[in-house]
Parts: structure tokens; sequence; C-alpha cells
């Protein structure tokens, strides 16, 4: 399983697959995914968690390359104590196979010229609703559930919960839109839910000519991730709302042809590199208003009908003059 996109961009994925040649190639991530449908790389795509993913096959090992050997670890070490098995890791940024839990990587070292090493990860104590998240650097972005709640201040950051209200005990300043819209989706469990820090994709997408002219909208609502979920044949472009949903799907809908119209209110964490999207996209910036409510305007038109996508936006800046300014 090859998880996150920075793997398959470095073009080491292409690499482990001609010399390993597994049976099937599985990618963990919509950035992953999208990295993997510009690179040509015949893969299958997952939306499950890692350790559920490589749990379904006991001779799954798990490919990536961290910012830095030690994140990679990082990542290898949650992945490993939560699949509760032995779990080869293929750490790229240092070319290193990591045998978790007495994993035999000897033979994954001999074929790709590798060193090995062996390491343990222990099942997590519970810990309540509480959750640390590791392998941050200052500035970083940190996200639940995709969703950014907050900005790292340290190495570490430990997140508590009751259920209701999120603090930040350390490492981190919350950031209360994030939170409010994390806390809008339900019950907060943080064992159970996706943690990371970092930007999602920093490498520009390779873009794509339009697919369609004419079609319906799809809308993502602070949800960049609900795209390859929801996404159909009659699509013809993508309404994004929120500034990190709108940095998200520039890239996404780049390589898919798809034009995006990005509602933002200029409190983006930079989760992805700069792209200006395919022909047709727009981002507009609300001047005195929350993105919430102009991007929920604009949603409550796309009712499914087909419409053309010129007219979409034609329609959006009329409704909206005065109230947004153009950014991108």
């Amino acid at each position: 399983m090859l998880h996150g996109p920075e793997v398959i961009d470095s073009g080491e994925a292409a690499r482990l697959v001609a010399t390993l040649r597994p049976a099937r190639v599985v990618v963990a991530g919509v950035m992953a995914r999208c990295a993997a449908e510009e690179h040509g790389l015949l893969s299958c795509w997952t939306q499950e968690k890692p350790s559920a993913a490589l749990g379904a096959d006991p001779a799954a090992v798990l490919a990536n390359r961290g910012r830095s050997p030690p994140s990679g670890r990082v990542l290898g070490e949650i992945v490993a104590a939560r699949l509760r098995r032995p779990l080869v890791q293929l750490e790229c940024a240092d070319e290193t196979v990591v045998s978790w839990n007495g994993a035999d990587g000897a033979r994954f070292g001999d074929l790709l010229g590798w060193q090995v090493e062996a390491r343990t990860a222990a099942p997590p104590a519970s810990t309540g609703n509480r959750r640390l998240i590791r392998g941050c650097r200052p500035g970083d972005a940190v996200l639940v559930d995709g969703l950014v709640i907050g900005r790292a201040t340290a190495d570490e950051v430990v997140l508590v919960s009751d259920g209701e209200e999120l603090r930040a005990e350390r490492g981190c300043i919350l950031k209360d839109h994030g939170v409010e819209k994390l806390r809008g989706r339900g019950p907060i469990r943080l064992p159970d839910a996706w943690c990371t820090a970092g930007s999602l994709r920093v490498s520009t997408p390779r873009i794509s000519p339009r697919r369609l002219t004419w079609g319906r909208v799809l809308v993502l609502d602070h949800d960049a991730t609900a795209l390859y979920r929801d996404l159909a044949d009659n699509h013809c472009g993508l309404l994004a709302i929120g500034d990190d949903t709108t940095a998200a799907a520039l890239h996404l809908g780049a390589h898919l042809g798809l034009p995006v119209l990005g509602i933002t209110d200029g409190d983006g964490d930079g989760i992805a590199g700069y792209c200006d999207g395919t022909s047709g996209s727009l981002v507009l910036r609300a001047i005195a208003e929350r993105d919430d409510d102009i991007g929920r305007e604009l949603a409550d038109g796309c009712d499914g009908r087909p419409i053309e996508w010129r007219a979409f936006v034609a329609h959006a800046l009329c409704a909206l003059r005065g109230r947004v300014r153009v950014v991108g």
C-alpha cells in the first residue's frame, strides 16, 4: 500500500513496483489517488485508514516517503501498533526496510538493496478521548479527519476532547472555525480519528483540458475528500467552500479537467501547494462575511440540474457583487 502523494510524485513508487512486481497496488488518501492518476500508476484507491486496508491482506506492506526519516517511522509505528501484526514498511526517505514487530524484511532488503531495521510498535495505551500527534513542525497545519483545526507550535501536539469541545493540551493553537466544523460532524472521537500535521501535497499537479462545459456542479463544503466519493461522469465543475478546501480542490480538479469556483475568506493554512486549476477556475474572497454563508447561498442553487459552467460563474459574480473580490 502506498501512503500519501510524496512516494508517488518522487518516482519512487514506480521504481518499487517495477522491482517488487506486486500483485496489486493500493493507494491511501485523495491526494495519493490524484498523484497516482497523474503519473499513470495502475492502482486501486481505498478510503480506509492504512491499518484497516493493510489488515485486509496479511501479505501487504506499507510504502511511504516521510518528510524526514524520523517522521516516516512515526507513521509506520502508528500503523503497526493499530494493525497488531508484523508489518514491513518501505521508508523511501532514507531507503530503509523497517521490520515492525518481527516482520521479515530481509527479502525486500535484498531485492531493493536497502538496509533493514527492526523496530517494535506497542499497542497504544488507552488514554480516553485524547490524541498525541508526533512528527510535527512548528507552523504545520494540524488536521483531524481532513479538517484543519489548528497550527502546531512544537514537534508534538496533544488534543483532548469531551466529545463536544476540543482542547489543545499542548503544542497547538486551535482554529475556532475548524473546530466548529469538526464539532458539526458529530461527537468528536479522537482515538479513532485520522490525525496528522503538515501539507496534503507540495507538488504541482498536471493540468488536464476541460472534460465538460455543461453538467452538474459538485459542492465541496469544507471537505475536499468528498470529491472521489461523490464525483459522477456528468459533473462539469466544483464549487469549493473554504480556503483549504479550495486549495485542495484546485489540485484535485486540475488533472480531472474540472474547473473550480472557490469561495474563501482568507484563513487558509497552506495545506496544498499553489495551483491555478484547470481552465475556467476562479477563486473569490469574501470581503466582510464568512465563506460558509456565501458558499451556502451558491450551493443552494446547485440542485442537480445541468448548467453551463461559464453561466454558473457569471451568475455567482453578479449575485455576489460588492461582497467578494477575485483573488485567483
